[in-house]
């Protein structure tokens, strides 16, 4: 180094040592060293932890909670404070944090852990680092926690989440931590199969919200429509509204057989094409497969498989939400016997009147037949059963036999009088003198008198350009219905159906497709931290008697600096 550098670092020096602005201020004087020895007999060493013990000290004396401190406590917390520090300081300090809430305990433990003072029992040392640390570190297990000294198991499972050990913890740790752990504690817990429906969680846990989502997220069978609407499970809403006939669409209460409406709903909710499948649209059936849990998708390949010959399980002709769509997949190839099941029978019922609105007599004598002769059926069936007989006997000028059939209807129903009256009054009239006996809503194959006939008049028309046969059918249909309008006189018509309401198929849900009720998926957030932070500091609570002790022996060797 030449002569002008050595003068110019001999410079540099000078003006460093020189005071600035700030020097001017007064300085706080640091303890002085008679202080710093005394605070040694409590287990403190240097001025920067003499100075952090007594700001802790001074806020474990806050009024507002000294009154929940032993006195002696607060007596040698006030002696020290006082400048006569003695070995009971922490005795004292931890009796006082035993009465002061977690986060008090994280503040005094952390100073004593920055300070490094010597309060802390060898396990404690290892424990407090442990608990301490940002990072996971490893606790030997002869050095953890006893289930006695972790008395509420915070230790044992915030170590496991930080170690991705949970589905080891025993089950006497997760009956210690049930009862007060975060729910999102819980959740990892139920994520790793620590706990299970069969340890009724919700039973243990004071907050009826957290009673009714645990019992949501594991026994969901166990949950009503009240809770589920409590926690706002939606799902659990969908579905329930599905099972009770909410959802259904406005316009499906305007879709009937006899109208030969139907709607094309396009949506591929689960719910959406259940509904769809209910309303007998086949076009949903192969949604559902990819929907549907396997052993449901096999069902509703039973319901597919059994519309080749008419033959389904009795669960499945139990289903009345499933008819409609069986019905659609069904095309009898000959007469139904209505004995074989309810769904038969209707099946049978509404066979007989396709039959009619098709022309088709052959066919629809055969099913009435069967009708008839199903004493069993329901009286409403019967009585439809037997009008259409009386109308097929009236096709025939067979009008003692369609007296005798109107006869057997045993309820007074307005209509069937109606006929009665008809064949009463045709019987008197000479052959040539009685109108056509048929009735010509049924010849365009519609009820009595639908309100939808001239459009479906159209409809035929066109489907018949071709056929003047069949064209020649319909005018002469379509002439009728105008004479009858224009006099306000139907008495000529023989009224059928006399309820169309008999032939509805059923609007129920397909109960057997729905799948079971899932559990509810979890809602909080897996190894939250701030979970974990609120699980240590409950370990910290707890493990306080077992970290903090009377102070190790002063070393008299131990350099007393003000740093």
């Amino acid at each position: 180094m030449s002569r002008a550098e050595m003068v110019e670092a001999w410079r540099e020096r000078r003006r460093a040592r020189r005071p600035g602005p700030e020097a001017d201020e007064p300085q706080a004087a640091g303890p002085d060293g008679f202080a710093l020895r005394r605070w040694r007999k409590a287990g403190v060493f240097g001025a920067d932890a003499m100075r952090s013990v007594e700001r802790l000290l001074t806020a474990l004396l806050d009024a507002r909670f000294a009154g929940s401190a032993p006195d002696w406590a607060r007596q040698v917390l006030d002696q020290c404070l006082g400048g006569d520090p003695i070995a009971q300081l922490p005795s004292a300090v931890r009796a006082v944090l035993e009465h002061r809430e977690p986060d008090d305990v994280v503040t005094a433990m952390t100073v004593v852990h920055e300070a490094g003072l010597p309060w802390l029992t060898p396990e404690g040392q290892i424990r407090l680092e442990h608990l301490m640390n940002p990072e996971p570190t490893e606790v030997p297990r002869e050095l953890r926690p006893t289930l006695s000294e972790d008395v509420s198991g915070a230790f044992a499972v915030q170590y496991a989440l930080r170690h991705d050990t949970l589905a080891r913890l025993s089950s006497a740790v997760r009956d210690q931590l049930l009862p007060w752990a975060p729910v999102g504690v819980v959740d990892d817990l139920i994520d790793a199969g620590v706990i299970t429906s069969e340890d009724e969680p919700w039973d243990v846990r004071s907050d009826a919200r957290d009673q009714d989502y645990l019992r949501a997220r594991l026994a969901p069978e166990q949950v009503d429509q009240a809770t589920a609407e409590a926690i706002g499970w939606e799902e659990y809403l969908r579905r329930r509204r599905f099972l009770d006939g909410e959802d259904l669409d406005s316009v499906n209460a305007e879709r009937t057989y006899l109208e030969g409406e139907y709607g094309d709903d396009t949506e591929e909710d689960l719910y959406d094409l259940l509904q769809r499948a209910a309303e007998g649209d086949t076009s949903a059936v192969k949604g559902l497969e990819y929907a549907l849990p396997r052993s449901l998708v096999l069902r509703l390949r039973h319901v597919r498989d059994g519309a080749l010959t008419g033959n389904w399980p009795e669960n499945i002709l139990a289903d009345r939400g499933l008819w409609r769509l069986m019905s659609v997949l069904w095309e009898p190839k000959a007469a139904v016997s209505p004995r074989r099941s309810a769904f038969h029978a209707l099946a049978a019922l509404r066979h007989a009147y396709d039959s009619l609105c098709a022309s088709d007599l052959k066919r629809a004598r055969a099913q009435v037949e069967l009708l008839v002769e199903h004493e069993q059926g329901e009286p409403r069936h019967n009585a439809e059963a037997w009008n259409m007989s009386a109308y097929l006997a009236l096709l025939d000028e067979n009008l003692d036999g369609a007296l005798v059939a109107i006869d057997r209807i045993e309820e007074n129903h307005p209509r069937a009088e109606h006929n009665r009256d008809l064949l009463e009054r045709r019987r008197t009239r000479a052959r040539n003198d009685r109108p056509h006996p048929s009735n010509p809503y049924l010849e365009l194959g519609l009820p009595h008198q639908s309100p939808v006939w001239k459009q479906r008049y159209r409809d035929l028309r066109r489907e018949f350009v071709d056929d003047r046969e069949e064209a020649a059918r319909l005018n002469r249909a379509m002439r009728r219905i105008h004479q009858a309008e224009q006099h306000e006189d139907w008495s000529d018509l023989f009224v059928l159906p006399l309820d169309a309401e008999v032939f509805r198929l059923p609007d129920d849900p397909p109960v057997t497709l729905v799948p079971p009720v899932e559990p509810l998926p979890r809602r909080t957030v897996p190894r939250n931290p701030a979970d974990v932070d609120a699980v240590r500091r409950r370990a910290l609570a707890d493990l306080l008697p077992t970290i903090l002790n009377a102070p190790r022996r002063p070393d008299h060797q131990h350099r007393i600096t003000s740093e």
